[in-house]
């Protein structure tokens, strides 16, 4: 029906054949729309002419969504192109469902009629900005297209539309259609385009340096081309019990530790969306490698409109990259480059502990062994202070070593029980207080000083407990896991030669 009526009005209308051709041979189909809308509107004498696209956010993020503000409506009516009175204000607007008159025409997908001769303000339920008045109007649905349709505005000298002008709309229609999925076809192509020119440049980006710290640098401008307003990758503390920023742009300000237990059960498998206090809507996708997430990716999210349009009225030119396509690269290169810095770091520390093996085999006596292991403590893991405390025979621990020597520490004798984090010689484990100030243990009885952070471990063999190994800072500090393995395995290694020693000094 819509063919033969187009074929008819072809003679009649010999530019229609016209913009086919221009489509044909690649024009830019929203600019294309753009001229058609303002030659709808001249021939039909309206004073302003529509293309509406009703945009539902994507079902997975309605389903998903974190009551952390203003709920986001499911269907925005976007006003996507606007020729004549108005356009400059109209145009990119977004407005709710209920806040227009076009439910019939939207929904029902049914022709919408409207005239008042009598209306000399605005309709207070029509379109609320760019109009003295809502007079008459004239809508109809875009075939094959949901929630699209072309609107005529306010026919000149307050008179109604006519049969003709539905009649032309009607015609006219599936023309906006193919344009509508031509350029949403095209701006996928070029994404698609952009991301496998990324993915292409990555190894001479990267380089031979594969680096957490390189392969965000790679990844930001990837992300501010898909999502400029601002985003980041939040990753898991060694604990996993936080997700901790590692890359942030834009603003605003996003934060910097993400409780998990804040987020939806099944966050690590599906995307969601959420809106901040600040009524800032964002997307998060799950970062997965090999069954295991990493951590997240966030985004403030794209208005969702698949046709933005800048000010002068033509498709805006910078594309949002459809980020769940790359969540998939983006875990890859982050996992491998955690494991390479993992690997990096068990190397020094592990060099760190060889070294320390072969100066130990030339040490002779306790005060040489003393200095050996405070030394190489601090090596492995930078610290401000190294005590070293031998049980007595009393209840209470007699510091041996302090490096740098600090006086308070040098005439302090802790409880067995209490002071350190936990009596370490009563453990075959080490145990690190991140936080000392608060730690049950040091509570009892504080250390003296400002000290913030500490790591304690077990000077023993299986047959003899020495005492204890304390690293403290005065600065807030996080043992990771390699660091404390690193540290026991110093500790036991210094246990294991100072027993020789003393079986050499008893014979």
């Amino acid at each position: 029906m819509a063919n033969r009526e187009w074929r008819n009005a072809e003679p009649a209308h010999p530019e229609w054949d016209h913009w086919l051709r221009r489509l044909q041979a690649g024009a830019d189909p929203f600019t294309l729309l753009d001229e058609v809308l303002e030659w709808v509107r001249k021939h039909t004498a309206a004073q302003t002419a529509l293309l509406l696209l009703t945009t539902p956010i994507p079902t997975w993020s309605s389903q998903k969504s974190v009551p952390l503000g203003a709920a986001r409506n499911l269907n925005e009516v976007d006003f996507m192109l606007v020729s004549g009175q108005g356009a400059e204000e109209l145009r990119g607007l977004r407005l709710r469902s209920e806040e227009t008159v076009l439910d019939e025409l939207l929904q029902k997908r049914l022709p919408w009629h409207y005239h008042d001769e009598s209306e000399q303000e605005p309709h207070s339920r029509g379109v609320r900005r760019g109009f003295k008045g809502l007079r008459s109007a004239l809508g109809v649905p875009l075939p094959g297209l949901p929630g699209g349709a072309l609107v005529l505005v306010n026919r000149r000298e307050q008179e109604p539309f006519t049969p003709s002008d539905e009649a032309l709309l009607q015609m006219i229609a599936p023309l906006f259609t193919i344009g509508v999925y031509l350029h949403t076809l095209k701006q996928t192509l070029e994404w698609h385009e952009h991301e496998l020119g990324w993915l292409h440049q990555l190894p001479d980006q990267l380089r031979e340096e594969l680096s957490l710290q390189r392969v965000l640098q790679v990844m930001e401008p990837m992300l501010r081309a898909a999502s400029p307003l601002t985003g980041g990758i939040w990753l898991y503390d060694e604990e996993r019990t936080r997700l901790l920023c590692t890359l942030h742009y834009g603003t605003p300000t996003l934060p910097e530790r993400i409780d998990p237990s804040t987020l939806p059960a099944d966050w690590q498998h599906t995307p969601f969306t959420l809106t901040t206090e600040q009524g800032l809507n964002l997307m998060l996708f799950p970062l997965r490698l090999a069954g295991r997430t990493l951590g997240v990716l966030m985004s403030a999210l794209p208005s969702w409109e698949s046709a933005g349009v800048e000010d002068s009225g033509q498709p805006n030119a910078t594309h949002r990259l459809p980020l769940a396509t790359l969540t998939g690269h983006i875990a890859l290169l982050v996992g491998y480059a955690l494991l390479q810095e993992q690997l990096a770091t068990r190397h020094a520390l592990f060099t760190t502990l060889y070294e320390f093996s072969l100066h130990l085999s030339e040490v002779r006596t306790v005060e040489e062994w003393l200095a050996l292991l405070a030394q190489n403590a601090i090596r492995l893991v930078p610290t401000d202070y190294c005590v070293i405390y031998f049980a007595s025979g009393s209840a209470r621990l007699q510091p041996v070593w302090v490096t740098p020597p600090e006086h308070a520490l040098l005439n302090h004798y802790p409880d067995a029980q209490y002071s350190l984090p936990g009596w370490v010689c009563a453990f075959n484990a080490p145990l690190a207080a991140p936080d000392l100030a608060r730690h049950p243990q040091n509570l009892k009885e504080p250390l003296p000083g400002h000290f913030q952070s500490a790591l304690a471990v077990p000077l023993q063999t299986a047959e003899q407990a020495f005492g204890t190994l304390l690293l403290l800072t005065t600065a807030p500090r996080e043992f990771t896991l390699a660091e404390v393995e690193a540290l026991f395995m110093l500790a036991n290694f210094g246990a294991l030669h100072l027993q020789h020693l003393g079986s050499h000094a008893s014979t």
